[in-house]
């Protein structure tokens, strides 16, 4: 991909060194270039300057530079998790679970609330035949 800077040099005298610099995070090499282990990027350069000087010179306005990126091997691939340790979590989530509600239970959490009898006693209705009415 190319980027075109562009900045304003207001004055300088004889000689102006430009220099350029990049990154490659390892990030980004994993997720570009997963299935090689080094890549060899060309940098090109080339330098324009437009101005009212009529003697200026530029000397080597473009370069071309190799660069040779190579994997860390210590970094993780991202190959995905292995079976197991998703087995083994899912296993000792459900565990931890079924602890807590027991802890709980053990604790009364579960239990249902009762209400203690109210103090003022309660009449019921008698139903009455309609004979005697």
């Amino acid at each position: 991909r190319c980027l075109a800077f562009r900045c304003p040099l207001y004055s300088f005298e004889r000689a102006a060194v430009l220099t350029a610099r990049g990154r490659l995070w390892n990030s980004t090499f994993l997720e570009e270039y997963l299935a090689v282990t080094s890549v060899e990027l060309i940098v090109r350069a080339s330098v324009s300057v437009t101005s009212s000087i009529k003697n200026l010179v530029l000397k080597d306005a473009s370069t071309q530079i190799p660069i040779s990126i190579y994997l860390d091997p210590g970094a993780a691939v991202a190959g995905g998790v292995p079976w197991w340790v998703i087995l083994l979590a899912v296993l000792a989530g459900i565990l931890v679970l079924a602890l807590l509600v027991f802890i709980l239970w053990k604790l009364g959490f579960f239990r249902r609330a009762r209400y203690a009898p109210p103090a003022v006693p309660q009449y019921h209705a008698v139903k009455i035949p309609r004979e005697e009415r």
